[in-house]
């Protein structure tokens, strides 16, 4: 009888450690992003004024360890709360370039490559969801704005422009797209 007493409390003695282990690792899970201040919003707004578009020095790696040589990217950090932002990238007829928009904390909420480009471009509009439903009660039934909308959960964010080039002998063409890119506020 004493020694399935003693194997009981052994098992209780464990499954608290194992609650208090669990505890602590969630806890400290949830908190880093709050006490981080070298995230990726953080990093993008650091290099310039909201709306101006960095082009990122490829031996930098400052957004992924891991980038590839042959990928230009340029970047730029916007605030929503003063109004819809418009992200432009001029694209090439062959090749690849994207447009991705993540939220300040962490997250990527849209992205858009230039298989959808129009015009030799790729546009985005991103909004709040407040915004979208002000913008969409503007749109004229008969003729829509078809403009592509991006709706974040929060108001600050940023936009990584990419594009790649096919060959080394077009790293120059690609680094040229990504300066081409735009941030501006809609009307």
């Amino acid at each position: 009888m004493r020694l399935i007493g003693r194997i009981a409390e052994t098992l209780r003695l464990i499954a608290c450690l194992v609650l208090v282990a669990v505890s602590v690792h969630v806890v400290t899970v949830l908190t880093v992003p709050f006490l981080s201040r070298a995230d990726a919003y953080s990093l993008v707004s650091r290099l310039g004024p909201e709306l101006q578009v960095s082009v990122l020095d490829p031996r930098n790696r400052l957004l992924d360890a891991m980038e590839d040589p042959d990928i230009s990217a340029s970047v730029c950090s916007f605030d929503l709360a003063s109004g819809p932002v418009k992200l432009t990238l001029p694209v090439s007829a062959d090749g690849f370039a994207s447009i991705a928009l993540h939220q300040e904390g962490g997250g990527a909420f849209f992205a858009l490559s230039n298989s959808a480009a129009e015009k030799g471009r790729i546009e985005v509009v991103a909004l709040t969801p407040g915004q979208a439903v002000d913008r969409a009660a503007e749109d004229d039934e008969e003729n829509p704005s078809g403009e592509v909308r991006a709706i974040s959960s929060r108001t600050r964010g940023f936009a990584v422009f990419r594009s790649l080039a096919l060959l080394p002998s077009q790293r120059q063409a690609a680094a040229a797209l990504v300066t081409g890119a735009r941030c501006a506020h809609v009307e």
